[in-house]
């Protein structure tokens, strides 16, 4: 599972971590972050709630050094239509082979765009961004 920390002193010290991803996942992988302007993060990952079925994610946190940061996260792909769909046996190596094909950039109006593999089709890739929002 995803979880957050910072230091504000050349890693001397670090904050108490937070879980990044929603409750309702039992998994995660692959993720990536990046970072914007001071306490704005994104976070791009696959999640599973334990079923063998994985979608994609991005958390955006938009004042990280606040004791209770708000975290804003959004499906990429549509409840039906997965990023895969292993067998629930597969555990985490993701039977179907999404690689480490995904990667996060920031474009010039700081919006986070993730690019990610859709593996039930096999050689089909996706982008997610927020359209509105942090």
């Amino acid at each position: 599972m995803p979880y957050f920390s910072y230091s504000l002193d050349d890693a001397n010290t670090w904050s108490d971590a937070i879980m990044v991803g929603p409750s309702h996942l039992e998994g995660t992988g692959f993720p990536v972050v990046i970072a914007g302007d001071p306490g704005k993060v994104a976070f791009g990952y696959i999640g599973t709630e334990g079923d063998g079925v994985w979608h994609g994610y991005i958390s955006v946190i938009t004042d990280a050094f606040n004791a209770n940061p708000l975290i804003t996260t959004v499906q990429l792909n549509a409840p039906d239509d997965p990023l895969d769909n292993a067998s629930p046996t597969c555990g985490y190596e993701r039977c179907g082979g999404f690689g480490d094909f995904i990667d996060m950039q920031i474009d010039a109006y700081g919006r986070p765009w993730l690019a990610l593999s859709h593996n039930p089709n096999g050689d089909t890739g996706i982008f997610g961004t927020l359209t509105n929002g942090p």
